[in-house]
């Protein structure tokens, strides 16, 4: 199983991955994005994967679960 990895410091806010999986990440009151999960089960790892692709930061990874 993955983890996503996400660098709030990093993330301008965009909401780019919150329009592939609005059910892992949300844009918070900070105005960046924030997990709404710990890992990838229950998320569709195709839209995650994309989502990770098109951040224009690079803020989000995914990374392998320990």
């Amino acid at each position: 199983m993955k983890k996503i990895e996400l660098d709030r410091e990093t993330c301008m806010g965009s909401a780019t991955c919150v329009g592939f999986v609005p059910s892992a990440i949300k844009i918070d009151k900070d105005g960046r994005a924030a997990l709404l999960v710990d890992d990838t089960g229950g998320v569709d790892i195709a839209a995650l994967a994309e989502a990770v692709a098109n951040c224009p930061v690079e803020a989000i990874r995914l990374i392998d679960a320990d």
